[in-house]
């Protein structure tokens, strides 16, 4: 589980961080926690937390569908 892994790292590291994750994570499970777009690159399922409460639940497609409360978001 990473809670916000790259929030305080510029974009050369997190750029780093996103390709080792990458090239490490292939069959394996991944929580991250994060409020940056590019780590979606990493997953298949996005879940969207609203004051606790799930309001979204799938493919990262439905930031970009508005069934998130997130539209545009997605990358």
């Amino acid at each position: 589980m990473f809670d916000e892994p790259t929030a305080a790292m510029d974009v050369q590291n997190e750029t780093e961080v996103i390709e080792r994750l990458s090239r490490d994570i292939d069959g394996r499970t991944l929580v991250i926690v994060t409020h940056r777009t590019s780590l979606l690159k990493l997953v298949d399922r996005v879940i969207v937390l609203d004051r606790g409460k799930v309001v979204a639940d799938g493919s990262k497609s439905i930031l970009n569908t508005g069934q998130s409360g997130m539209s545009g978001a997605g990358t």
